[in-house]
């Protein structure tokens, strides 16, 4: 992936939502591999990678990342702490609320996206969630 690209992405999802903590993920071999985050201050880059490698995300193991591998849409969660679809992963990162954003190529879902509220609860709108499914349909082709 593009890092170069992917900087100019985060910065236009973090324009339509407001919200700064977010990443990239490949899924490899059936698992999340961290590629590239933003740097804040709630969760560092090196943070983020250290927790990925000691605590590995398996999609088998995680309903909601199964849930966006099988309809290939959005997702978002308000509350992490109080939503029975949130993962064990969301706490470890301190996440509050998140929105997952899938890479869909040739009908497969090949990297995910996902925009985190650290320290606060967001509400991500249908109109969030549309505006950032499309930044990224329209990056795609550059990353």
């Amino acid at each position: 992936m593009d890092i170069f690209r992917l900087k100019e992405l985060f910065q236009k999802l973090y324009e339509a939502t407001n919200v700064a903590d977010i990443g990239c993920h490949m899924i490899l071999n059936g698992r999340l591999k961290p590629v590239y985050k933003t740097e804040t201050d709630q969760l560092g880059m090196e943070r983020w990678r250290t927790i990925h490698e000691e605590n590995p995300v398996l999609i088998k193991n995680t309903p909601i990342l199964k849930q966006i591998m099988n309809d290939k849409k959005p997702l978002s969660i308000y509350d992490t702490k109080h939503d029975s679809r949130s993962a064990e992963e969301f706490f470890l990162f301190g996440v509050d609320s998140v929105m997952i954003l899938p890479f869909v190529r040739k009908e497969e879902v090949n990297a995910i996206i996902s925009i985190v509220s650290i320290g606060k609860l967001h509400r991500f709108t249908k109109e969030e969630m549309d505006v950032c499914m499309k930044l990224i349909i329209d990056y795609l082709e550059y990353l």
